[in-house]
């Protein structure tokens, strides 16, 4: 069944980029970054693409706000649900995908216990979700995607957000 749900996750994706390339859409997305009281980040891992692991994120719905459409993210990627009231936004960065124009706000929040990833068995773009440490972020079996960890390591210390994906 893996298989299957990542032939049709690549099938989607090029669609997806053939209908960007014809419309041009002005692209706005949210990446979340959930830290557990260890500071191990909610990573997913996507079926297919230059870069597997991946913060939870896609999307935002015109008019929704930011931290909905994170809140929502969370859920459809990795089915964890945490209260708008814990979340904050760290940023806006552009360039976040490497083809077509788009901005990303990144919004963050502490769980506040141990929350369990369970991505649906049946997602075609979600393989796997799990909460890693980023002094194992090297024992993952493919590569976190470069935007995702230097939104990490801005969370991490401090540092505001950058400009460019």
């Amino acid at each position: 069944m893996d298989v299957v749900l990542r032939i049709l996750y690549i099938v989607a994706r090029f669609g997806r980029d053939v209908y960007w390339a014809i419309t041009k859409p002005k692209l706005t997305g949210v990446r979340v970054i959930i830290l557990d009281a260890n500071d191990a980040i909610l990573l997913v891992r996507h079926r297919a693409g230059p870069y597997a692991w991946t913060l939870p994120g896609g999307g935002v719905i015109p008019r929704e706000p930011v931290i909905e459409a994170g809140r929502r993210e969370l859920h459809e990627e990795a089915g964890v649900n945490i209260p708008a009231k814990l979340f904050y936004i760290h940023g806006t960065s552009d360039g976040a995908h490497a083809i077509h124009p788009c901005i990303v706000t990144t919004v963050a929040a502490r769980a506040p216990k141990l929350t369990i990833p369970q991505p649906s068995r049946w997602s075609i773009e979600v393989a796997d979700a799990r909460f890693v440490h980023p002094s194992v972020f090297h024992e993952l079996d493919d590569a976190i995607e470069p935007g995702c960890l230097r939104r990490i390591d801005e969370i991490l210390t401090g540092k505001p957000v950058a400009a460019h994906w």
